[in-house]
């Protein structure tokens, strides 16, 4: 599989060229596997957690128009039936504001989750070897069109104020002020209860498509570098969560490239100066590296490897450019390669779970759900035909 290097612990030859060192090499292993199998260890080793697997991941969208409680039921059973037969044993949950958040209720969408709810569902993916990751998206993604979402609702005085006028796509994605005194504390909340009640061990903040960052607008920010605003983001949280939960970090990368050297579109990449923040933030984050038509070569793949990022490669609704993206991926790996991902942008509650398990209600499932399923299903078949040739 993906980021799985043939020995990823080579020693040197001299090291075992007396049968002295053979015997104490054999010494090792045998104490190594004791202490494997005691209960101490297997207490502190969750089957949840795949750290020194290949990734065969999964996003599954469950916010705005697609959160609440409906589709927890329908992913449940597609990761019975199709998911962790098929080999996935990561889930990127993006649940956002549709939780029952109890530190700041009034965050919390129409339809929400409720931390019973949580539990049972990470209870599930443990049940299956598939480790849970919650996502809130951080930074920007506060809007959608002509919907403002909670936090910018609710605390109008923390958005950063947009500099394009009205019907340009940066005003449907509007961000709050990372330099604002009052976000932090509000969004570490959150993330606190995202984490406890999926009871993780990583977090994905998101920020994909930041598009208002900087702004000139914004009486902190408006004499401020991009790169070192979002990098200064990136690091908050990566304090947080790292520094202070001992926690893995997760966020996806195209803010990260420049859209001008690799020639990736503005949605994929970055063309408004927060790139440089690559060199910014700590090496230890994972980058979900999304990319989802299909092309000859993926550049940046490799690029956030050779920076020193772990990678994830993901792709979306696509067959023939997520084939092409796992080759790529493959042709590229190096121990910081861990895998794949798939996802699942559906604007209805559980439809890319039903699509996976055939469904083809149109009321339920819409083309989007199919066509992401569809994309799910060749990973899956990709990268178990990696396994079978290895």
């Amino acid at each position: 599989m993906l980021g799985e290097p043939e020995n990823q612990f080579p020693l040197p030859r001299a090291a075992l060229s007396t049968r002295g060192a053979q015997k104490q090499f054999l010494i090792i292993l045998l104490l190594l596997a004791a202490a494997a199998l005691s209960p101490a260890a297997e207490s502190a080793v969750s089957p949840s957690t795949p750290k020194t697997k290949a990734w065969q991941a999964v996003h599954v969208m469950a916010w705005g128009l697609a959160g609440g409680p409906d589709g927890v039921a329908p992913l449940k059973e597609a990761i019975e039936k199709v998911l962790a037969p098929g080999g996935v044993n990561v889930i990127v949950f993006e649940v956002g504001y549709n939780f029952g958040f109890q530190s700041h209720p009034e965050l919390t969408q129409t339809k929400f989750i409720t931390k019973t709810q949580a539990q049972d569902l990470a209870k599930c993916c443990r049940e299956h070897g598939i480790r849970l990751i919650p996502q809130f998206n951080c930074l920007g993604h506060q809007s959608w069109r002509n919907t403002l979402y909670p936090l910018l609702t609710q605390y109008r005085e923390l958005e950063e104020p947009p500099e394009e006028v009205a019907g340009k796509r940066w005003n449907s994605l509007r961000s709050w002020c990372p330099r604002h005194p009052q976000v932090n504390p509000i969004v570490f909340a959150l993330m606190d209860e995202l984490l406890d009640a999926f009871q993780a061990d990583a977090f994905h903040v998101g920020m994909d498509e930041v598009l208002v960052v900087a702004s000139k607008n914004c009486q902190r920010c408006k004499d401020k570098n991009p790169a070192d605003t979002f990098a200064r983001a990136v690091n908050d949280y990566h304090r947080h969560l790292v520094g202070e939960r001992k926690v893995e970090m997760l966020m996806w990368g195209d803010r990260l490239i420049d859209a001008n050297v690799m020639k990736y579109d503005g949605w994929s990449a970055s063309n408004n100066g927060t790139a440089p923040a690559v060199d910014l933030i700590p090496k230890d984050i994972i980058i979900c590296d999304w990319h989802y038509d299909k092309r000859s070569d993926y550049p940046s793949v490799r690029y956030f490897q050779e920076k020193g990022f772990r990678v994830v490669p993901a792709g979306w609704n696509n067959v023939e450019a997520t084939k092409a993206l796992i080759a790529c991926a493959r042709r590229a790996a190096t121990p910081r390669m861990l895998g794949f991902m798939t996802t699942s942008w559906c604007l209805e509650p559980g439809g890319f779970s039903r699509a996976l398990l055939g469904q083809r209600d149109p009321v339920l499932v819409s083309a989007w759900a199919n066509d992401a399923a569809a994309a799910c299903r060749a990973a899956m078949e990709e990268l178990a035909s990696s396994k079978a040739e290895r």
